[in-house]
């Protein structure tokens, strides 16, 4: 299945920019081009870049997802003008909770955490991340794929993610003119959670939503290696072979997204229900998302 969404968009320090138009429902409808774009960070973002973003695709509203910390390490370029909301999915605390509900013998999710909190603003916590990442690269026997899909059916029963996901849902619902565009850090992960529910919303068909999430990871790699390297930077013993090991978890592979799917009908039923209990998604809010975002 190809992804029929717009690909050919250039910039000089914007990676994984993606507009969502184009993508076909399978009622026969498509999204409208130039409304919704998708992409990892602003924070190499040019002048030049800022300037299209606002003046050629008429980006009114900018969400960031990612964390305090990440916010603050690695800010946003200055935006001149564009508005920008934080709507961050989880919280920074590694040795808090409010990312992920544990029980004592989850360690599996203690350590796909520390791949999440490597941007964390205080040194020890910084250093304890990177060690659990370490031990988790090395570990004999490690299967990332089971790790990283386990991570994406963590997502579905946080009531934080939840929160935040129905905050994402309220802003495009109440949309006045202009297009949204939405990051995270690489633009993979958050980000792709967040478009596979929305093109769900919008009537496309799960076989178009794995496409599209496949080609957007794909765009990934230049966000990737930004992220691996403040992960693992040159000052560090073996940085090499730690970012090479590393590297694996942040390949998007579509069976994340699967796994995702998956527990949502697993948990809640069907997908249609957790929108509607979970996320408050109702039928208006449906009919209202269609008509802002769809020909």
């Amino acid at each position: 299945m190809r992804c029929d969404c717009r690909c050919d968009m250039s910039f000089e320090g914007i990676s994984n920019i993606r507009d969502l138009g184009g993508i076909l429902t399978e009622d026969g409808h498509m999204v409208k081009r130039g409304l919704l774009f998708r992409s990892s960070q602003l924070t190499d973002a040019t002048p030049e870049d800022i300037r299209k973003l606002r003046e050629d695709y008429k980006v009114k509203l900018i969400i960031d997802l990612r964390t305090k910390a990440e916010r603050e390490l690695m800010p946003n370029a200055c935006l001149q003008g564009i508005p920008e909301i934080w709507n961050p999915l989880y919280s920074d605390d590694i040795r808090r909770p409010d990312i992920f509900r544990l029980d004592e013998s989850d360690i599996l999710m203690n350590r796909i955490k520390a791949l999440f909190m490597i941007h964390a603003d205080e040194a020890n916590a910084q250093e304890e991340a990177r060690k659990l990442v370490r031990e988790m690269v090395l570990e004999e026997g490690i299967d990332p794929d089971y790790y990283m899909s386990r991570m994406y059916q963590k997502f579905v029963n946080n009531q934080i993610v939840q929160k935040q996901v129905k905050q994402f849902f309220s802003m495009l619902t109440n949309k006045r003119g202009g297009a949204i565009l939405y990051h995270c850090a690489a633009g993979k992960d958050r980000t792709g959670i967040l478009t596979a529910l929305l093109l769900y919303v919008l009537g496309v068909s799960r076989d178009k939503i794995v496409a599209n999430y496949k080609a957007s990871a794909e765009s990934s790699e230049d966000a990737v290696e930004f992220l691996l390297a403040r992960m693992f930077p040159e000052t560090m013993d073996n940085y090499e072979a730690y970012r090479a090991l590393a590297s694996v978890f942040f390949n998007t592979k579509t069976c994340y997204i699967e796994a995702f799917f998956d527990a949502l009908e697993r948990d809640y039923v069907s997908i249609d229900n957790y929108l509607q209990k979970a996320i408050e998604i109702h039928v208006d809010n449906i009919v209202r998302l269609k008509t802002l975002y769809l020909d």
